[in-house]
């Protein structure tokens, strides 16, 4: 049932299949944890982050460099950068979360016993290296993507106790959506698939344009260089894809 529920919640069509037990642990745990994000791509950026981690419910409170709060509860999404949340119009996932997706696929993955815990790889979309505690809770994932390195470090892991409730008492989700601009909308509707997640001073948007190719989005500020920058009504966006696929997001961009 538990692992039918995730299946729902990251939208895969997916075959059952007998996860190693220790896979399982991680994947249903508990748990509350401050860590360190780090990305080393285009340009090296980094979180300082707590996590509250209920199955497959998450909230992920960012104090560094920018204050960005985010929860997931099911398949609804709020986001914001005090107590009051609103939202996502898409899925919000880190990189526990895409990690998780890659598993209940049904990628290839490899378990052994390392010091004080395990270590898990997988091969798919990016190369993940990911470190578990014998008791199932994380210590690093990694993941190495399109000429981009992502490390999650957790520090002072510990299972969780207290309730969704407990720690959502003092924060508002408001089911109004954070609202993009009609021009960014319209670039995004030629999306196959689309990843929404936590940036370091805004939104980060990744997904398959319509033609295969990969494409991110940033808006915020701090842009990565190197990239399609444009200004709508205020808001600072930076586009990165191959060349033809950039050619046509402008195209959509004029109309």
């Amino acid at each position: 049932m538990k692992k039918h529920a995730f299946v729902l919640l990251f939208l895969i069509t997916a075959t059952i299949f007998a996860l190693p037990e220790i896979v399982e642990k991680w994947i249903y745990s508990n748990y509350y944890a401050k860590r360190v994000m780090i990305e080393i791509g285009l340009k090296t950026r980094f979180r300082y982050e707590e996590v509250y981690k209920w199955g497959a419910d998450k909230m992920v409170l960012v104090h560094e460099p920018v204050r960005v709060n985010w929860v997931r509860l099911g398949q609804n999404c709020y986001m914001g950068s005090d107590t009051i949340l609103r939202r996502s119009p898409m899925l919000i996932l880190d990189l526990e979360d895409l990690a998780f997706k890659e598993i209940l696929q049904g990628r290839n993955l490899i378990l052994r016993k390392a010091d004080e815990g395990y270590e898990i790889t997988l091969h798919d979309t990016g190369e993940y290296r990911i470190l578990l505690t014998k008791d199932g809770l994380p210590r690093e994932i990694e993941r190495n993507y399109m000429n981009t390195k992502s490390k999650l470090l957790y520090e002072e892991v510990e299972p969780l106790s207290v309730s969704k409730e407990d720690v959502l008492r003092d924060y508002s989700l408001e089911d109004s959506e954070i609202e993009f601009p009609k021009e960014l909308v319209s670039v995004l509707n030629n999306f196959k698939f689309i990843i929404i997640r936590e940036g370091t001073s805004g939104l980060e948007i990744e997904g398959i344009y319509k033609n295969g190719q990969k494409v991110e989005i940033f808006i915020g500020s701090d842009l990565p260089k190197g990239a399609l920058r444009i200004n709508v009504n205020g808001l600072e966006i930076a586009i990165i894809a191959d060349k033809e696929t950039l050619e046509e997001i402008k195209v959509i961009l004029k109309k």
